[in-house]
């Protein structure tokens, strides 16, 4: 079996000489058994800044949740309230046990990636004088932020209310002086800073609320009082401790005093953590909470922003490389968790940097973008082929709609009139004014009119859409070449390329349907002269982006994956003008509409603009 580095926020990794002293067996009953409990418990107070005269410290068999819960259910009375401070899942699991006891309390949540406002507490506390205690977590794990229990603390005691902190996966890692901040109980874990290992969870507390508290537990093996009363007499656990696990953090006690204490700890772990934010920033993958908020203990980024990306996959792959993170997500958001802690030095960060580089390479696997043209690269709103369509039909005594023009565009142009023709409504209007059905020679007609009517205004449509030259540069920088496909014959794109090209925006090669026997969209052998071109070996290497449905039915044709564009494309037919004046309501319908359009032609992804597409490749 692998020996894993733990990059959790407990367990966590720890020194052999911790684990190696668990090889020994104790008697619970043994002298220098309950003389090693009595110092765990005296340097536990010498850690939170506390005096033996005003605290003391109780040892409570079970994980750090056995502790909160020993703690909130043996101190807070029958007609007592407590307000549960919540900004992640262990302030709601707080709720949970008060539930599960008929606590009576009263939530305050906020967002996780926020931090509670002591001001609010205040107006809480001012507004209901029945709330007696006041609990918060403060490294809230969920995301890593560092909570401000000194301001909370400092508004509990000036109401004259009971303070208990959560302190599980900070006490150790960041300084706390639970008797100068009037912090009456603090729960941490046996497995967190101190770097033990799991099975017992301690409690600093204030002597007199925990004499205040006899006789108030609502369960027997968590009942914080009894638990002291018999450890205070000379250091025996009620019920069976868990030996081991105490010589392991005995030991981890002392390693923690010669590597500095708290001070040089929570350097440490801070080191640890701005540096792994400052190379997974380097590599594009954001933190789910600010600076300012961000703890040392753990911290939660956002997934990746690319359709390949798998967490599981990532998991693996760290974990096959000898490492572990923390699996799944527990925030609204895609997110994963790193923690900082435990037998962990800038090597470890460096190295786990390294692993999370080489995974996300392998995801980069596109080296090719096939663009449209007009809709897509150039031409806002695909007007050049519209207007003449449009000139044409009126031309022939029929009036076309815009989504009548619209609908076929993207299609070789003889082929977009014949299809036009076959239109229901425009079939019926042509039947009525020329008494016949319309025929091929029909369409040529049509066609022979419709190129020089566009070649008289096609010169004014080669400007590139916004954002384009800034995406295909940053393309080009990350390897990636460009190719491009049309609607248009040869003779119409020497025009647009020529226009796109003085204006910046020349792909690296172009094909039209005349390359492929007139066979253009939907038919797939465009992107396959593409890849020819470019030496592109594998369909899924490709990117097609476009602005129509018969782009999206060229790409799923090809069997490349497939994006469709919104802003500026033919499938909504806007000028930019017309776009921006649209409403935030008008525009966000049009978008949605449009969205669903190009996901019911079997699109892979729809981007709001060109830059959207940066994070496919």
């Amino acid at each position: 079996m692998i020996n894993y580095k733990l990059l959790t926020p407990g367990p966590l990794t720890t020194t052999d000489s911790v684990k190696r002293v668990m090889m020994e067996d104790h008697c619970t009953w043994d002298d220098d058994y309950k003389q090693i409990t009595q110092k765990i418990r005296k340097e536990l107070l010498e850690i939170a800044h506390a005096s033996e005269a005003n605290y003391t410290t109780v040892l409570m068999q079970g994980s750090g949740s056995f502790g909160v819960e020993s703690v909130l259910t043996s101190v807070v009375g029958a007609d007592q309230k407590l307000l549960i401070i919540a900004n992640g899942a262990y302030g709601e699991r707080m709720m949970s046990i008060a539930d599960h006891a008929g606590l009576c309390y009263v939530p305050y949540r906020v967002e996780y990636d926020q931090i509670p406002s002591a001001e609010k507490v205040e107006e809480l506390l001012a507004a209901d004088n029945e709330i007696t205690h006041v609990v918060m977590v403060h490294s809230e794990t969920t995301s890593g932020i560092l909570n401000d229990i000194a301001a909370v603390a400092a508004v509990a005691k000036a109401a004259g209310c009971t303070m208990i902190v959560d302190a599980m996966s900070s006490f150790g890692g960041v300084d706390i002086p639970v008797e100068e901040l009037g912090i009456d109980f603090l729960v941490s874990s046996a497995n967190k800073c101190i770097q033990g290992v799991p099975g017992f969870s301690f409690i600093i507390c204030n002597r007199k609320k925990l004499e205040e508290s006899e006789g108030k537990a609502r369960s027997l093996s968590l009942d914080l009082f009894d638990q002291w009363k018999t450890m205070e007499k000379d250091g025996k656990w009620r019920f069976t401790s868990p030996t081991h696990t105490v010589l392991a953090f005995a030991q981890a006690l002392e390693e923690f005093k010669e590597e500095g204490g708290v001070a040089a700890r929570s350097k440490r772990y801070y080191e640890n953590n701005r540096l792994l934010i400052r190379k997974m920033k380097a590599m594009g993958i954001r933190t789910y909470i600010s600076e300012k908020n961000q703890g040392p203990i753990i911290t939660t980024f956002l997934y990746p922003e690319h359709h390949n990306f798998s967490f599981v996959e990532m998991y693996e792959y760290i974990k096959e490389r000898g490492y572990a993170i923390y699996p799944g997500k527990v925030t609204d958001a895609d997110t994963f968790r790193i923690g900082n802690i435990g037998e962990i030095y800038e090597e470890d960060i460096l190295k786990l940097a390294d692993i999370f580089r080489e995974f996300f390479d392998r995801m980069k696997t596109k080296t090719a973008v096939i663009f449209d043209w007009a809709g897509t690269a150039v031409d806002y709103g695909c007007f050049a082929p519209v207007k003449a369509f449009a000139q044409v039909f009126q031309n022939a005594g029929i009036e076309p709609t815009m989504e009548e023009i619209r609908e076929p565009m993207g299609m070789l142009k003889w082929d977009h009139i014949k299809t036009m023709l076959n239109i229901p409504r425009i079939h019926a209007l042509w039947v009525k004014q020329y008494g016949a059905e319309p025929v091929d020679a029909d369409v040529d007609r049509l066609y022979q009119e419709f190129e020089p009517t566009l070649f008289g205004i096609l010169d004014q449509y080669t400007q590139p859409n916004p954002y384009v030259l800034e995406t295909v540069q940053e393309l080009r920088e990350r390897g990636i070449v460009i190719g491009s496909t049309t609607g248009y014959t040869d003779d119409m794109m020497k025009i647009v390329v020529e226009g796109a090209k003085a204006a910046g925006y020349a792909p690296d090669c172009w094909f039209s349907p005349d390359a492929v026997g007139s066979k253009g969209r939907p038919y797939p052998y465009m992107i396959y002269k593409n890849m020819e071109q470019l030496g592109v070996s594998s369909v899924d290497e490709l990117v097609k982006v476009g602005d129509t449905i018969s782009d999206i039915k060229e790409g799923k044709s090809a069997g490349v994956f497939t994006i469709g564009v919104l802003e500026g494309s033919s499938l909504i037919g806007l000028s930019k003008e017309e776009y921006e004046d649209l409403s935030d309501e008008e525009r966000e319908q049009i978008l949605g509409e449009a969205k669903a359009k190009y996901e019911e032609a079997g699109a892979d992804a729809v981007i709001k603009d060109i830059r959207g597409l940066l994070e496919y490749v």
